[in-house]
């Protein structure tokens, strides 16, 4: 087995732990009795870029696509499914879910209209690489949501230093395969990660201290 064989499997098996750290979140939902609070948009997203990547692994024949995307899928719907149970006003979810199922509907629909194989191939990764970067909006999202609240209470600072480190990974795998629209979307995502990071030195949680850099929680007032 030579490096890139090594680097491939230890990215896989990453990738399958990272699928697991919102079982952080759960366990807050739980303890709290309730979601409100936090936001959907991370876990619908995400499946959008999953679903797009698997469909290209299975055209491909790209086990790691395939196998990777496929499991990420089920494990986000049940994030969703969990998220509906314990977030009272479901409306949201609901339209979100809806749009998620409806935008995959057109996006397979346009690049099957594509008849040379080579070329809807093609199209499949860059409408992946797309929906990849489009849905780097639930990141962006959370950022102005910090801002205005001005703390990242709601922003799990375990998930944010997981993804750091396996979005650096995809974005260097991507570039060795040299599938430069997987780089450009990693590397999009890498930018949205590191300013969510950021936002832990100015907009410090309400009630926890951030890992790593020990940063403690906004003093409340007397």
């Amino acid at each position: 087995m030579g490096l890139f064989e090594i680097f491939t499997a230890e990215l896989m098996a990453f990738s399958v732990f990272f699928t697991f750290l919102p079982m952080v979140l759960i366990k807050q939902w739980k303890e709290r009795g309730t979601a409100e609070g936090f936001t959907s948009v991370n876990f619908v997203l995400p499946m959008l870029m999953q679903a797009c990547w698997f469909r290209h692994g299975w055209m491909t024949n790209d086990k790691v696509n395939i196998y990777l995307n496929g499991f990420n899928l089920i494990v986000f719907s049940f994030y969703v499914a969990a998220f509906a149970y314990y977030q009272p006003r479901r409306q949201y979810l609901i339209g979100q879910v809806t749009g998620l199922l409806v935008s995959l509907f057109f996006l397979f629909s346009y690049v099957d209209q594509e008849p040379e194989d080579t070329k809807r191939h093609e199209l499949m990764s860059g409408v992946a690489a797309t929906t990849q970067i489009f849905s780097l909006l639930g990141g962006v999202y959370e950022i102005k949501r910090a801002i205005d609240l001005k703390t990242t209470e709601y922003i799990p600072a375990t998930i944010q230093f997981g993804i750091f480190l396996l979005v650096s990974q995809w974005t260097i795998f991507a570039l060795l395969i040299g599938n430069y629209h997987m780089f450009l979307a990693n590397l999009a995502g890498l930018a949205v990660n590191v300013a969510t990071i950021a936002l832990y030195f100015i907009y410090p949680p309400l009630t926890w201290t951030v890992p790593i850099f020990n940063i403690p929680p906004q003093k409340k007032k007397e």
